[in-house]
């Protein structure tokens, strides 16, 4: 099979013929059809956060069709549209059992991050990771799940707060960040798109949100308190670097909540007094759970969240399509494989 392999950390990926993965007991073999880039992808490249044994195939967002199962598999058939839940976990530590999974304590592996993923024709996982993907759902759109769909659903629902909110911002307006506006929007709360990307801003617009400020105005503090008396009461950051934290503690209220979704090598530019006598409450959001895997599904299903696709490139022009999203796409950047 065909795959977009990192032989060595800051260089180009090399496009080479590899074995396609075996199977056995509980996994199953997948054809790819899409697969998304995002940030995650670039860091693993430049060495940066995660750092897998190589050589690595990445791809940790992808959707594709089951073509071969293992001798154990009962759930799942040759055939099946499906999308991957990409944290190999152990299902039964205190995380797994408490709805947390992203977070177990004898994490097996990450699909495309620290283990081989869907940069290629086929990629493995158990069976257990594996989702049906709606029929209504198409496979470019579907392979969005695994990473900017569950991401959102987690933030939004399980760490945001969001219903004591009335007003949120959005601090990164693209792949994340869009699908977090619309689910904001869903909820009914008045939402404000903060970005350094005028054309991220314009898609933001079109998705619902009342206002667009450029990231690092200097009135963004004013900007705040004129959209809402107070300020914002829920800040989702999507970027994580010091500027857009400078940016999400401008303009959240006094008791007011920032949400960290982004990452970055980054430290958060406030005292222990600001936050103190503040108070404000600032939680990171990683990925998601098993759980919000089943809803960001059916946000997809309702036609509730539509993620903005603004690039496709075939599997070989890999390294274009990264390059596409280290310029700043004003949408998700998607491989199409199969």
């Amino acid at each position: 099979m065909r795959a977009a392999v990192l032989a060595e950390l800051g260089k180009p990926l090399a496009i080479r013929d590899v074995p396609v993965p075996e199977v056995s007991g509980d996994e199953v073999l997948v054809e790819t059809k899409f697969c998304g880039i995002c940030g995650t992808d670039l860091h693993i490249v430049e060495g940066r956060g995660y750092v897998p044994k190589l050589p690595h195939i990445l791809g940790h967002e992808p959707s594709g069709v089951v073509a071969k199962v293992g001798d154990a598999v009962e759930d799942f058939k040759v055939g099946d549209r499906v999308v991957p839940y990409l944290f190999l976990t152990c299902g039964k530590c205190w995380y797994c059992q408490n709805g947390r999974d992203s977070m177990c304590s004898r994490l097996k592996g990450i699909t495309g991050v620290t283990t081989n993923g869907a940069f290629a024709g086929f990629f493995k996982t158990p069976a257990r990771n594996l989702f049906p993907l709606p029929a209504n759902v198409p496979f470019d759109i579907g392979a969005l799940t695994a990473d900017a769909v569950i991401t959102s659903v987690h933030a939004v629902y399980d760490r945001g707060n969001v219903p004591t909110a009335s007003s949120a911002a959005v601090v990164g307006s693209g792949g994340v960040g869009q699908v977090i506006i619309q689910l904001l929007k869903d909820l009914g709360v008045r939402v404000v798109a903060v970005s350094r990307s005028e054309a991220k801003l314009e898609v933001a617009r079109r998705l619902g949100a009342e206002a667009a400020w450029q990231a690092g105005d200097g009135r963004i503090d004013a900007l705040s308190r004129g959209f809402s008396q107070e300020g914002i009461d829920v800040v989702f950051d999507c970027v994580g670097s010091a500027e857009s934290m400078k940016d999400a503690l401008a303009i959240v209220k006094r008791c007011g909540r920032i949400v960290l979704v982004g990452e970055e090598d980054s430290l958060f530019p406030a005292s222990s007094t600001l936050i103190a006598q503040y108070e404000l409450e600032i939680v990171g959001s990683r990925n998601g759970s098993r759980r919000n895997m089943e809803a960001a599904l059916q946000f997809l299903a309702r036609g509730i969240v539509k993620p903005v696709i603004s690039d496709v490139f075939s599997l070989e022009d890999a390294n274009e399509a990264i390059e596409r999203v280290r310029r700043g796409a004003s949408g998700r950047v998607v491989l199409k494989v199969g």
